[in-house]
């Protein structure tokens, strides 16, 4: 199981896409940030990764899948 949540490459790439993207929306800038959470999944053959705007509710996932 995975037990270690690093970002590859990929995923640092899309994250930052998504924080900028909802950084820039006047309705999804939080008063000190903090508006972004990172769903970690671990299962058997790695871990699944999902991004979440807690203003406007949008989800993105951004697992790298050629890690598993």
């Amino acid at each position: 199981m995975c037990t270690e949540f690093k970002l590859t490459e990929k995923e640092e790439k899309l994250a930052e896409e998504f924080e900028q993207e909802h950084s820039h929306k006047g309705i999804c800038k939080g008063v000190i940030g903090g508006h972004i959470d990172y769903i970690f999944t671990p299962n058997s053959l790695y871990r699944g990764l999902i991004m979440k705007c807690n203003i406007c509710r949008e989800e993105k996932n951004i697992t790298d899948y050629a890690m598993w």
